[in-house]
């Protein structure tokens, strides 16, 4: 099977590029691409360290936050599946996709405790929690992780052109949420073809404003951007 370039590199070689530069932007808080890239780093090699491994599912629940462009981030780089939810799910519709997805990681936001307490009891495959913020007994604490692995260096898995990178589910207005599979090789050209036919001539001097969730298009229109170098807020 052929291999592509893995999205992470999208990431990686920007921070090597434009490394100095603004990538993100919360507030009054900005992240260059290199700290962007030393952040999901960290996250994978905190990940390896739990047994998360090439085609693992990493679940996430969360609004919109440098943490989990971080989920995405490290998900790409270490070739496992990054499946981000609609926030807005109920606990029982998100059990479906810890079930559905065969999700081993899940990380959540505050607020979220209903949802991850639903897919542990739906799915038996569920091994690590991370939380944003204050963790539970037994649970990791997301910036903690991260704190104390800062400095790791990785190179991006190998991947071919069809292994899973992205599980994104449908809204489930019909019957259940199902999960479209989005490849490695798929999302690559994907990425360039936006470049060419809808934001030409995109470049590190641009800035791109952020305000529909992440876990849905938002989070594909942000790939080409983050490829040129791009700061989102």
């Amino acid at each position: 099977m052929a291999h592509v370039a893995n999205l992470g590199r999208l990431l990686s070689d920007t921070a090597r590029l434009h490394g100095a530069r603004p990538g993100l932007r919360q507030g009054e808080r900005v992240w260059t691409w290199r700290q962007l890239d030393d952040r999901a780093n960290a996250l994978v090699a905190a990940l390896a360290e739990l047994g998360v491994g090439k085609g693992d599912r990493i679940l996430v629940m969360s609004r919109n936050c440098p943490q989990m462009l971080d989920s995405m981030w490290a998900a790409f780089k270490m070739g496992a599946v990054w499946v981000p939810a609609n926030y807005r799910l109920t606990p029982p519709e998100m059990a479906w996709l810890g079930e559905d997805s065969g999700a081993r990681v899940m990380v959540y936001d505050h607020g979220f405790n209903e949802h991850v307490d639903a897919v542990k009891a739906a799915s038996p495959a569920l091994q690590t929690v991370i939380a944003i913020g204050a963790a539970r007994p037994g649970e990791h604490g997301f910036d903690d992780l991260v704190d104390a692995h800062m400095g790791a260096s990785f190179d991006e898995a190998s991947v071919a052109y069809d292994d899973p990178a992205w599980f994104f589910y449908t809204s489930g207005t019909t019957g259940r949420s199902k999960g479209a599979v989005l490849t490695h090789g798929q999302m690559t050209f994907v990425v360039n073809n936006q470049l060419a036919d809808i934001m030409p001539g995109t470049t590190c001097e641009d800035v791109s404003l952020v305000v529909a969730p992440l876990s849905h298009g938002a989070g594909v229109q942000l790939l080409p951007q983050a490829s040129r170098g791009a700061m989102s807020i």
